[in-house]
């Protein structure tokens, strides 16, 4: 089975913290190692899931697309980017992480991107599961830097401005030259005694499927706030155990479907 999942959500609703709970929770599960993709310039993950980010892929993007980045005489470009990408790979304990890095300057980045997503893509598949961290723009899912999606989870924070972000990314996902089997949503930072009527009315409305919230989780905000990693994190902290149940939705969806190869 292959699962491919992208998170996406305006700045500051917690997707980073997300992805990597996302990251530990199917670490546990056994589904096989995880490749963990921060495409958020910000690149954050790596310090959520307590490693050291390797090289940005944007900085091999931005050698590649120069003279003087031309590889070696005898050793083809394409080649050339797939043997910078492997070095680029921080390998942990059950997953894996690469790093996209900053976004484009003003050269013709077309070649260069389309080898770049093939490298990826043939990287990729020596993955079970793959879980992307994007920025509310969703730059390297519409600059195609990457092929199909399984999942899309949009994050929001019960509040209208955050929902009202997460109507704009899904209907951007509905123009990006690559296929999503599932749009979802997700409320993160859930109040223990509901959501308002107001609130609960704006997701429903939402062009995508609801996954189970994650709650308000204290223990979670710590780790934020000290950097630290969600590995450190209590075994049945309230938000772990919420993350538990979307991925076995997740992987219960994805069985369902039979996978795709």
């Amino acid at each position: 089975m292959k699962l491919s999942v992208a998170i996406a959500g305006k700045g500051g609703t917690g997707k980073t913290t997300l992805a990597a709970l996302l990251i530990r929770a199917f670490r546990e599960k056994g589904t096989g190692t995880v490749l963990a993709v921060d495409a958020d310039p910000n690149s954050n993950l790596a310090e959520a899931l307590g490693v050291e980010p390797g090289r940005p892929l944007g900085e091999i993007r931005e050698q590649g697309s120069t003279p003087e980045g031309s590889p070696p005489s005898g050793i083809g470009r394409a080649r050339a980017i797939e043997n910078e990408i492997q070095r680029a790979v921080t390998e942990a304990d059950g997953f894996d992480l690469i790093t996209m890095g900053r976004g484009e300057g003003p050269r013709c980045y077309c070649y260069v991107n389309n080898l770049l997503r093939e490298s990826l893509d043939t990287l990729s598949r020596n993955y079970e599961v793959v879980v992307m961290d994007n920025e509310a723009g969703m730059e390297h899912l519409s600059r195609r830097t990457t092929n199909n999606m399984d999942f899309l989870i949009t994050v929001v924070n019960p509040t209208l401005p955050s929902i009202r972000a997460a109507k704009r990314i899904l209907a951007l996902s509905r123009q990006l030259p690559i296929r999503i089997e599932h749009r979802t949503v997700l409320v993160n930072r859930a109040a223990s005694d509901g959501l308002r009527e107001e609130i609960t009315r704006a997701i429903a409305e939402l062009d995508a499927e609801r996954v189970p919230d994650v709650p308000q989780d204290d223990a979670v905000e710590r780790v934020g706030v000290s950097g630290g990693s969600v590995f450190t994190l209590p075994d049945q902290t309230p938000a772990l155990v919420a993350v538990r149940n979307t991925v076995e939705t997740a992987l219960a969806a994805s069985s369902m479907a039979g996978g795709r190869e």
